[in-house]
């Protein structure tokens, strides 16, 4: 433990990281005087309900550059202070109480698909409206120091960010266009370019990440040809893929690093001529020739580093993405939908039960109902049982830790510290956020109750089981009711997403090459938007031993088809005059979805467009890591009974 914390208070070369330990030093040292101020002048609830919204702004405003962050900061902080600061005030009015709650509920459960981002943001606004609605904390303050004690957590969360970010505002951009050069697989080029463009989509970033999208669609048509290839020749390639990640691996730390004045010898070695001196085959496949243009193209952007602003989307691209996400998901035939409509019903059946009780011991209750439904899981109700157990058995252990120890009330900053210092933890685990939103709850409202320790543990735990009963009676019920809930086909759902990701594709491609296909393009999108969101959910459903299907496989297909879909929608929201650059791409990924076995590196024309070309190279990847997942999955299954045969051509008037 103590080392894990040592770790995270140091660069990754291990020298003291000095912005690190400035948050951590202030973090401590305001929870301290937070503390005692609290304890002197009787102001613990508005310390601890300061501490909660810096932890909720932190965890949802954060993790990107320091410039997108704020910007995040500057409509969710607003939001974050009034829901908190109002909720509170709302229990004496029941009915504005359980509709606020409900479209809260509602409106995160939808957020995913917009992106990682706003899934995040959307569950941790929900996590702070159920905590200050129906856990009765502030519950009997005024409205002016709800106000204050929300603003001032608010900007004690502003002024962390910035302390930590200030130094080096473009540090999380430059380490996540990094990973581009690392992590192989798909979503991972999709996740940095959304990080760039928020971060203001700076020349050199854009050129290494259009560098990285040649090198690594490169790399993997080198992977997928050694797999048909014989033994001697294989060999002979993945010699050729372990030679590039080394360079690639040399890149990365030039990439992370704030200023380069020259690479080291190892990042500027051809990765092939190793391969070629050692003997054997002279000559080289044509996608070595791309993996080297993709990292000549890297070596000169980071050298040169020109941060003048790249070429922007064309206007209205976000608007219309938002329309069509409405479109694909309000619907009862969206996975996304169902479960959202199933969380909203629970919590509102559970709001009514924690209104009419009215007691303190059922503040966990709708939380212990959240931490069941785990509203990330889309149409699964998988683990279901033991996230009941847990969250009854933790509630009953810290009850009876309560009236046990002397000095409770100090758990209650330590638990807040503690999530202000792992953050990082809270947003990618939303099960320990909420878990330590009941940890924080019960300690806070059992000290309220002058009861024996027996009835204090079985009232908390009672109300808990309540909560943890409505979420499970909804959520089976619900699959009995709403369609498409029960049985996960696989395959079908598959060769849907494919059939979906090919219209789009195809849409896109006849638009590059000056057709007027804009309404068949956003109807495509629509679809696309529906099936890959479905489809991401579909690993949920196997977690069952008794299953037929690998929910590896599964998710990898979901993931690689889902950042095609990504890449695809962007690209149709480009210039027009760009489109033209990521024709020979959009044609390679179609034939690969159609069933053409032997995969090769289009021709890329560099043409300025650094955001362009980055998602003309991701298609080519994303494309072969969905075919090679798909392929696992249906086995010797013909492609063209599921692509080519659905796909309409001449509608799009593409050939």
């Amino acid at each position: 433990m103590k080392d894990r914390l040592l770790a995270g208070l140091n660069t990754e070369a291990g020298a003291p990281d000095l912005r690190r330990r400035q948050y951590a030093m202030a973090v401590l040292v305001t929870a301290v005087v937070a503390t005692a101020v609290g304890w002197l002048l009787d102001l613990r609830t508005p310390a601890l309900i300061g501490g909660l919204t810096a932890v909720f702004a932190l965890v949802a405003a954060g993790g990107q550059s320091l410039r997108s962050d704020l910007h995040r900061f500057s409509w969710f902080g607003p939001a974050l202070v009034l829901v908190v600061a109002v909720g509170p005030l709302l229990r004496e009015i029941p009915v504005l109480a359980g509709l606020l709650v409900a479209a809260v509920v509602f409106g995160s459960g939808m957020l995913p698909a917009l992106g990682e981002q706003y899934r995040v943001s959307g569950q941790t606004f929900a996590a702070a409206t159920l905590v200050s609605t129906t856990t009765g904390i502030g519950s009997g303050e005024p409205a002016w120091m709800l106000f204050l004690s929300t603003g001032a957590g608010a900007v004690f969360a502003l002024v962390l960010r910035v302390l930590i970010g200030i130094g080096d505002p473009t540090r999380a951009t430059r380490h996540a266009v990094a990973r581009t050069l690392l992590e192989p697989g798909p979503g991972v080029l999709e996740i940095a370019a959304s990080a760039w463009r928020a971060d203001g989509s700076s020349t050199w970033l854009g050129q290494v990440l259009a560098g990285a999208a040649r090198f690594r669609a490169a790399r993997e048509t080198l992977l997928a040809q050694a797999q048909r290839a014989d033994r001697i020749e294989a060999e002979r390639l993945h010699r050729i893929v372990v030679e590039a990640d080394l360079v690639a691996a040399e890149l990365a730390r030039a990439v992370r690093s704030r200023a380069c004045t020259g690479l080291p010898a190892m990042a500027r070695v051809d990765p092939a001529q190793a391969v070629v001196a050692a003997g054997g085959r002279q000559d080289l496949p044509e996608a070595v020739r791309g993996m080297n243009e993709g990292l000549d193209r890297i070596r000169g952007a980071v050298v040169q580093r020109t941060e003048v602003a790249a070429s922007p989307p064309a206007p209205g691209g976000r608007r219309q993405r938002a329309i069509g996400g409405v479109k694909a998901h309000l619907s009862l035939r969206s996975s996304l939908f169902r479960h959202a409509l199933r969380c909203t019903l629970a919590v509102a059946v559970g709001m009514v039960i924690v209104l009419l009780l009215d007691d303190p011991s059922a503040s966990t209750l709708l939380l212990a109902l959240y931490v069941v439904l785990a509203p990330a899981a889309r149409d699964s109700m998988n683990g279901a049982l033991e996230r009941t157990g847990g969250a009854v058995l933790g509630v009953v252990v810290l009850a009876a830790l309560i009236t046990l120890l002397p000095g409770v009330y100090l758990l209650v900053p330590v638990i807040v510290v503690g999530m202000l210092l792992g953050v990082e933890r809270l947003r990618t685990d939303y099960q320990v956020l909420l878990s330590s939103l009941i940890a924080v709850t019960v300690i806070d409202q059992a000290m309220r109750l002058d009861r024996p320790l027996a009835n204090i543990a079985i009232s908390f735990a009672s109300n808990t089981a309540v909560g943890a009963a409505i979420a499970l009676g909804v959520g089976y019920i619900s699959f009995i009711v709403l369609p498409s809930s029960m049985v996960p086909d696989v395959r079908g759902a598959i060769r849907s997403t494919v059939w979906s990701v090919s219209e789009l594709l195809r849409s896109v491609r006849a638009a590059g090459q000056g057709h007027e296909v804009r309404a068949a393009m956003q109807s495509a999108h629509v679809l696309a938007l529906r099936r890959t969101q479905d489809l991401l959910g579909m690993p949920a459903l196997l977690d069952e031993p008794d299953s037929d299907e690998d929910p590896q496989t599964t998710r990898a297909a979901a993931i690689a088809l889902d950042a095609l879909r990504q890449d695809v929608a962007t690209l149709a929201f480009r210039p027009e005059g760009e489109l033209a650059v990521a024709v020979p791409a959009l044609k390679a990924v179609d034939q690969l979805l159609s069933g053409r076995s032997n995969p090769k590196i289009p021709d890329i024309q560099s043409a300025g467009a650094p955001a362009t070309e980055l998602l003309a190279s991701s298609l080519v990847e994303n494309a072969l890591h969905a075919r090679s997942a798909i392929d696992q999955t249906l086995g010797n299954e013909p492609w063209k009974s599921y692509t080519i045969n659905f796909v309409r051509t001449e509608r799009l008037r593409i050939r």
